[in-house]
Protein backbone atom coordinates (compact mmCIF):
# COMPACT_ATOMS: atom_id res chain seq x y z
CA UNK A 1 0.00 0.00 0.00
CA UNK A 2 1.38 3.49 -0.96
CA UNK A 3 2.12 5.94 1.85
CA UNK A 4 -0.06 9.09 2.06
CA UNK A 5 2.46 10.99 4.18
CA UNK A 6 3.78 13.23 1.35
CA UNK A 7 0.25 14.27 0.54
CA UNK A 8 -0.35 15.17 4.16
CA UNK A 9 2.78 17.29 4.22
CA UNK A 10 1.76 19.04 0.99
CA UNK A 11 -1.67 19.76 2.36
CA UNK A 12 -0.17 21.15 5.56
CA UNK A 13 2.25 23.35 3.64
CA UNK A 14 -0.51 24.82 1.51
CA UNK A 15 -2.64 25.46 4.56
CA UNK A 16 0.21 27.23 6.37
CA UNK A 17 0.97 29.32 3.30
CA UNK A 18 -2.64 30.39 2.95
CA UNK A 19 -2.76 31.30 6.61
CA UNK A 20 0.38 33.44 6.33
CA UNK A 21 -0.99 35.09 3.23
CA UNK A 22 -4.21 35.86 5.05
CA UNK A 23 -2.34 37.31 8.00
CA UNK A 24 -0.12 39.47 5.78
CA UNK A 25 -3.10 40.71 3.85
CA UNK A 26 -4.90 41.48 7.10
CA UNK A 27 -1.86 43.49 8.26
CA UNK A 28 -1.82 45.43 4.99
CA UNK A 29 -5.47 46.28 5.30
CA UNK A 30 -4.86 47.59 8.81
CA UNK A 31 -2.20 50.09 7.53
CA UNK A 32 -3.72 51.00 4.16
CA UNK A 33 -2.27 54.29 2.68
CA UNK A 34 -4.98 56.75 1.66
CA UNK A 35 -3.75 58.97 -1.18
CA UNK A 36 -4.40 62.71 -0.58
CA UNK A 37 -6.58 64.78 -2.89
CA UNK A 38 -4.29 66.56 -5.33
CA UNK A 39 -6.81 68.31 -7.59
CA UNK A 40 -6.01 71.84 -6.35
CA UNK A 41 -2.26 71.31 -6.43
CA UNK A 42 -2.39 70.00 -9.99
CA UNK A 43 -4.52 72.96 -11.04
CA UNK A 44 -2.01 75.39 -9.52
CA UNK A 45 0.87 73.62 -11.25
CA UNK A 46 -0.98 73.85 -14.56
CA UNK A 47 -1.62 77.57 -13.98
CA UNK A 48 2.03 78.28 -13.18
CA UNK A 49 3.20 76.29 -16.20
CA UNK A 50 0.86 78.34 -18.39
CA UNK A 51 2.47 81.57 -17.17
CA UNK A 52 5.95 80.18 -17.82
CA UNK A 53 5.00 79.10 -21.33
CA UNK A 54 2.89 82.05 -22.45
CA UNK A 55 4.38 85.15 -20.77
CA UNK A 56 7.81 86.74 -20.89
CA UNK A 57 10.03 89.07 -18.93
CA UNK A 58 11.09 92.52 -20.06
CA UNK A 59 10.99 96.23 -19.29
CA UNK A 60 7.94 97.27 -21.28
CA UNK A 61 4.25 97.24 -20.40
CA UNK A 62 2.74 93.78 -20.75
CA UNK A 63 5.94 92.02 -19.70
CA UNK A 64 6.89 90.68 -16.29
CA UNK A 65 9.73 91.91 -14.10
CA UNK A 66 13.08 90.39 -14.95
CA UNK A 67 14.11 87.43 -12.81
CA UNK A 68 10.60 86.51 -11.69
CA UNK A 69 10.20 83.53 -14.02
CA UNK A 70 13.12 81.72 -12.40
CA UNK A 71 11.51 82.20 -8.99
CA UNK A 72 8.20 80.84 -10.27
CA UNK A 73 9.93 77.85 -11.88
CA UNK A 74 11.59 77.02 -8.57
CA UNK A 75 8.18 77.03 -6.88
CA UNK A 76 6.78 74.74 -9.60
CA UNK A 77 9.65 72.30 -9.14
CA UNK A 78 9.00 72.16 -5.40
CA UNK A 79 5.29 71.52 -5.99
CA UNK A 80 6.05 68.76 -8.50
CA UNK A 81 8.35 67.07 -5.99
CA UNK A 82 5.54 66.95 -3.43
CA UNK A 83 3.02 65.78 -6.03
CA UNK A 84 5.31 62.88 -6.97
CA UNK A 85 4.90 61.46 -3.46
CA UNK A 86 1.11 61.71 -3.49
CA UNK A 87 0.69 57.99 -4.22
CA UNK A 88 3.12 56.83 -1.58
CA UNK A 89 3.89 59.08 1.39
CA UNK A 90 2.51 62.63 1.03
CA UNK A 91 -0.11 63.67 3.56
CA UNK A 92 -3.06 65.89 2.81
CA UNK A 93 -1.44 68.60 4.95
CA UNK A 94 1.70 68.48 2.80
CA UNK A 95 -0.35 68.73 -0.39
CA UNK A 96 -2.31 71.67 1.04
CA UNK A 97 0.88 73.47 2.08
CA UNK A 98 2.48 72.88 -1.33
CA UNK A 99 -0.63 74.30 -3.00
CA UNK A 100 -0.56 77.40 -0.81
CA UNK A 101 3.14 77.99 -1.44
CA UNK A 102 2.73 77.70 -5.20
CA UNK A 103 -0.32 79.97 -5.22
CA UNK A 104 1.70 82.58 -3.32
CA UNK A 105 4.46 82.31 -5.94
CA UNK A 106 1.90 82.72 -8.73
CA UNK A 107 0.47 85.82 -7.02
CA UNK A 108 3.95 87.30 -6.69
CA UNK A 109 4.61 86.65 -10.36
CA UNK A 110 1.29 88.26 -11.34
CA UNK A 111 2.22 91.32 -9.28
CA UNK A 112 5.29 91.69 -11.47
CA UNK A 113 3.20 92.48 -14.54
CA UNK A 114 4.32 95.84 -15.87
CA UNK A 115 1.27 97.99 -16.49
CA UNK A 116 1.44 101.15 -18.57
CA UNK A 117 2.07 104.38 -16.71
CA UNK A 118 -0.52 106.82 -17.95
CA UNK A 119 1.05 109.89 -19.49
CA UNK A 120 -1.31 112.03 -17.41
CA UNK A 121 0.33 110.64 -14.25
CA UNK A 122 3.68 112.26 -15.06
CA UNK A 123 3.54 115.75 -13.58
CA UNK A 124 7.11 116.88 -14.27
CA UNK A 125 10.31 115.52 -15.81
CA UNK A 126 13.58 117.41 -15.58
CA UNK A 127 16.09 115.62 -17.83
CA UNK A 128 18.75 118.31 -17.34
CA UNK A 129 20.00 117.83 -20.88
CA UNK A 130 21.72 121.19 -21.13
CA UNK A 131 19.01 123.09 -19.23
CA UNK A 132 16.38 122.96 -16.48
CA UNK A 133 13.37 122.65 -18.78
CA UNK A 134 10.44 120.36 -17.99
CA UNK A 135 10.20 117.55 -20.57
CA UNK A 136 6.77 116.35 -19.43
CA UNK A 137 5.00 118.99 -21.50
CA UNK A 138 3.42 120.52 -18.40
CA UNK A 139 5.57 123.63 -18.35
CA UNK A 140 7.28 123.22 -14.97
CA UNK A 141 10.63 124.59 -16.11
CA UNK A 142 13.10 125.92 -13.58
CA UNK A 143 15.32 128.94 -12.93
CA UNK A 144 18.87 128.53 -11.64
CA UNK A 145 19.71 130.38 -8.41
CA UNK A 146 22.98 130.96 -6.57
CA UNK A 147 23.29 129.91 -2.94
CA UNK A 148 21.53 132.41 -0.67
CA UNK A 149 23.36 134.30 2.06
CA UNK A 150 23.15 132.57 5.43
CA UNK A 151 22.44 129.03 4.18
CA UNK A 152 25.86 127.54 3.48
CA UNK A 153 29.13 128.21 5.24
CA UNK A 154 30.74 128.16 1.81
CA UNK A 155 28.14 129.64 -0.61
CA UNK A 156 28.39 128.85 -4.31
CA UNK A 157 26.97 130.11 -7.55
CA UNK A 158 24.20 128.55 -9.59
CA UNK A 159 24.23 124.79 -10.26
CA UNK A 160 26.53 123.95 -13.14
CA UNK A 161 26.06 121.42 -15.90
CA UNK A 162 28.16 118.26 -15.65
CA UNK A 163 28.41 114.77 -17.12
CA UNK A 164 25.61 112.32 -16.45
CA UNK A 165 25.97 108.68 -15.33
CA UNK A 166 26.84 107.65 -18.89
CA UNK A 167 29.57 110.26 -19.26
CA UNK A 168 27.52 112.53 -21.54
CA UNK A 169 28.70 116.11 -21.10
CA UNK A 170 26.25 118.81 -19.92
CA UNK A 171 23.53 116.23 -19.16
CA UNK A 172 23.16 116.57 -15.37
CA UNK A 173 23.54 119.33 -12.79
CA UNK A 174 26.10 119.62 -10.03
CA UNK A 175 24.96 121.35 -6.83
CA UNK A 176 27.01 122.87 -4.02
CA UNK A 177 26.82 125.63 -1.42
CA UNK A 178 23.08 126.22 -1.70
CA UNK A 179 22.85 126.66 -5.46
CA UNK A 180 19.38 125.50 -6.50
CA UNK A 181 16.72 125.38 -9.19
CA UNK A 182 13.46 127.21 -8.53
CA UNK A 183 10.31 125.56 -9.94
CA UNK A 184 7.21 127.81 -9.74
CA UNK A 185 4.44 126.37 -7.60
CA UNK A 186 1.30 124.92 -9.13
CA UNK A 187 -1.28 122.66 -7.42
CA UNK A 188 -0.29 119.75 -9.68
CA UNK A 189 3.10 119.67 -7.93
CA UNK A 190 1.32 119.10 -4.62
CA UNK A 191 -0.78 115.98 -5.34
CA UNK A 192 -2.59 113.87 -2.75
CA UNK A 193 -0.40 110.86 -3.61
CA UNK A 194 2.92 110.88 -5.43
CA UNK A 195 6.12 109.27 -6.64
CA UNK A 196 9.51 110.95 -6.89
CA UNK A 197 12.10 109.27 -9.11
CA UNK A 198 15.62 110.63 -9.59
CA UNK A 199 19.29 109.77 -10.10
CA UNK A 200 21.81 111.08 -7.58
CA UNK A 201 25.54 111.06 -6.92
CA UNK A 202 26.38 112.62 -3.59
CA UNK A 203 29.74 113.90 -2.37
CA UNK A 204 31.06 115.89 0.55
CA UNK A 205 33.52 118.09 -1.35
CA UNK A 206 33.82 121.44 0.45
CA UNK A 207 31.00 120.57 2.84
CA UNK A 208 31.51 122.04 6.31
CA UNK A 209 27.92 122.43 7.56
CA UNK A 210 24.44 120.88 7.58
CA UNK A 211 25.89 117.41 7.00
CA UNK A 212 22.59 115.78 8.00
CA UNK A 213 20.46 117.99 5.75
CA UNK A 214 21.23 117.08 2.15
CA UNK A 215 18.09 118.02 0.26
CA UNK A 216 17.55 116.79 -3.28
CA UNK A 217 14.07 118.21 -3.94
CA UNK A 218 11.62 119.91 -1.64
CA UNK A 219 8.26 121.64 -1.58
CA UNK A 220 7.97 123.99 1.39
CA UNK A 221 10.37 122.14 3.68
CA UNK A 222 8.61 119.95 6.28
CA UNK A 223 5.50 122.05 5.72
CA UNK A 224 4.88 120.12 2.50
CA UNK A 225 7.13 117.29 1.30
CA UNK A 226 10.88 116.85 0.93
CA UNK A 227 13.23 114.14 -0.34
CA UNK A 228 16.77 114.12 1.02
CA UNK A 229 19.70 112.07 2.30
CA UNK A 230 19.99 112.21 6.07
CA UNK A 231 23.16 112.04 8.18
CA UNK A 232 22.64 108.26 8.30
CA UNK A 233 23.25 108.34 4.51
CA UNK A 234 19.79 106.89 3.99
CA UNK A 235 17.11 108.21 1.61
CA UNK A 236 14.64 110.19 3.71
CA UNK A 237 11.18 111.52 2.89
CA UNK A 238 9.06 113.91 4.90
CA UNK A 239 5.39 114.31 4.04
CA UNK A 240 2.86 116.60 5.69
CA UNK A 241 -0.58 115.00 5.45
CA UNK A 242 -3.98 116.08 6.66
CA UNK A 243 -3.34 114.10 9.86
CA UNK A 244 0.33 114.69 10.75
CA UNK A 245 3.90 115.28 9.58
CA UNK A 246 5.72 112.01 8.93
CA UNK A 247 9.48 111.49 8.71
CA UNK A 248 10.59 108.10 7.37
CA UNK A 249 13.78 106.72 5.83
CA UNK A 250 14.68 104.02 3.34
CA UNK A 251 16.67 101.99 5.95
CA UNK A 252 19.59 101.35 3.53
CA UNK A 253 22.73 103.51 3.66
CA UNK A 254 24.24 104.83 0.43
CA UNK A 255 27.88 105.37 -0.50
CA UNK A 256 28.96 109.00 -0.60
CA UNK A 257 32.03 110.29 -2.42
CA UNK A 258 34.62 112.44 -0.70
CA UNK A 259 35.50 114.50 -3.78
CA UNK A 260 33.44 115.94 -6.58
CA UNK A 261 32.15 113.20 -8.87
CA UNK A 262 33.64 110.40 -6.78
CA UNK A 263 30.45 108.80 -5.47
CA UNK A 264 28.39 106.20 -7.36
CA UNK A 265 25.19 107.06 -9.22
CA UNK A 266 22.01 105.66 -7.64
CA UNK A 267 18.42 105.56 -8.82
CA UNK A 268 16.19 106.53 -5.88
CA UNK A 269 12.40 106.34 -5.77
CA UNK A 270 9.96 107.12 -2.99
CA UNK A 271 6.20 106.57 -3.30
CA UNK A 272 3.33 107.64 -1.06
CA UNK A 273 -0.17 106.37 -1.77
CA UNK A 274 -2.05 109.20 -0.08
CA UNK A 275 -3.51 106.85 2.52
CA UNK A 276 -0.69 105.55 4.70
CA UNK A 277 1.84 103.50 2.74
CA UNK A 278 5.29 104.80 1.79
CA UNK A 279 7.86 102.75 -0.14
CA UNK A 280 11.52 103.20 -0.98
CA UNK A 281 13.42 101.77 -3.94
CA UNK A 282 17.14 101.82 -4.67
CA UNK A 283 18.29 100.92 -8.18
CA UNK A 284 14.97 99.34 -9.08
CA UNK A 285 14.66 97.22 -5.94
CA UNK A 286 12.17 97.74 -3.12
CA UNK A 287 14.17 98.19 0.09
CA UNK A 288 11.50 99.17 2.61
CA UNK A 289 7.79 99.90 2.97
CA UNK A 290 6.21 101.88 5.80
CA UNK A 291 2.53 101.38 6.57
CA UNK A 292 2.18 103.49 9.71
CA UNK A 293 1.37 106.81 8.05
CA UNK A 294 -2.09 108.25 7.41
CA UNK A 295 -3.83 110.83 5.31
CA UNK A 296 -3.44 112.54 1.96
CA UNK A 297 -0.66 115.05 1.27
CA UNK A 298 -1.96 118.43 2.33
CA UNK A 299 -1.63 121.84 0.72
CA UNK A 300 0.09 124.15 3.17
CA UNK A 301 -0.60 127.86 3.07
CA UNK A 302 1.19 129.96 2.07
CA UNK A 303 2.31 127.87 -0.89
CA UNK A 304 5.96 127.93 -1.91
CA UNK A 305 7.93 127.09 -5.05
CA UNK A 306 9.64 123.74 -5.40
CA UNK A 307 13.38 123.80 -4.91
CA UNK A 308 15.80 121.32 -6.45
CA UNK A 309 19.05 121.31 -4.48
CA UNK A 310 17.83 123.01 -1.29
CA UNK A 311 14.92 122.80 1.14
CA UNK A 312 13.51 126.17 0.06
CA UNK A 313 13.98 128.56 -2.84
CA UNK A 314 15.86 131.80 -2.16
CA UNK A 315 12.75 133.98 -1.96
CA UNK A 316 11.19 131.70 0.66
CA UNK A 317 13.97 132.01 3.24
CA UNK A 318 13.84 134.55 6.06
CA UNK A 319 17.00 136.07 7.53
CA UNK A 320 15.64 135.90 11.07
CA UNK A 321 13.75 133.28 13.06
CA UNK A 322 10.11 134.21 13.70
CA UNK A 323 9.98 131.77 16.59
CA UNK A 324 8.80 128.82 14.52
CA UNK A 325 11.87 128.39 12.32
CA UNK A 326 9.48 127.62 9.49
CA UNK A 327 11.51 129.49 6.88
CA UNK A 328 14.63 130.49 8.79
CA UNK A 329 17.62 130.28 6.45
CA UNK A 330 20.05 129.08 9.12
CA UNK A 331 17.87 126.00 9.62
CA UNK A 332 18.04 125.10 5.97
CA UNK A 333 19.90 122.43 4.07
CA UNK A 334 21.29 121.83 0.61
CA UNK A 335 22.62 119.19 -1.77
CA UNK A 336 26.26 118.57 -2.58
CA UNK A 337 26.71 116.42 -5.64
CA UNK A 338 24.95 115.62 -8.91
CA UNK A 339 21.27 115.16 -9.78
CA UNK A 340 19.64 113.98 -12.99
CA UNK A 341 16.38 112.75 -14.53
CA UNK A 342 14.03 113.94 -11.79
CA UNK A 343 10.40 112.88 -12.27
CA UNK A 344 7.27 113.53 -10.23
CA UNK A 345 4.13 111.42 -10.64
CA UNK A 346 0.73 112.03 -9.07
CA UNK A 347 0.29 108.31 -8.34
CA UNK A 348 2.28 105.77 -6.32
CA UNK A 349 4.05 103.66 -8.93
CA UNK A 350 3.90 99.91 -8.42
CA UNK A 351 7.08 97.92 -7.79
CA UNK A 352 6.94 96.61 -11.34
CA UNK A 353 6.59 100.14 -12.72
CA UNK A 354 9.54 101.39 -10.66
CA UNK A 355 11.64 98.52 -12.00
CA UNK A 356 10.45 99.42 -15.48
CA UNK A 357 11.62 103.02 -15.06
CA UNK A 358 14.95 101.88 -13.68
CA UNK A 359 15.57 99.37 -16.48
CA UNK A 360 14.73 101.97 -19.09
CA UNK A 361 17.07 104.55 -17.56
CA UNK A 362 19.98 102.39 -16.44
CA UNK A 363 21.12 102.06 -20.07
CA UNK A 364 21.29 104.70 -22.75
Amino acid sequence: MRSRTPFKYLTLTIAVGLSLAFLLNACKKGSTFTPPVTTSLQASIDSAKWYLAHTSEGTQAGRYTKGTQATLQTAVNSALAVLATATSTATQAQITAATANLNAAIAAYEAGLITPIASSSLVAYWKFNGNALDSSGNGHSGTLEAGPVGLAAVPSGVPNLTADRFGNANSAYHFAGGGNIDIPYTPSLNPKAMTISLWERQDTAGRTDHAADCYMISLNRWNGWKFQIQGTQRPFFTVNTDTSIYDRDGTVALTIGKTTGAGPWNHLVVTYDGAGTESYYINGTLVHTWTNLAGAIKVFSPTKDISIGTDLTNSSYTATDDGTGRYYVAWGGYWTGDLDDIMIYNIPLTAAQVTQVYNQQVTQ
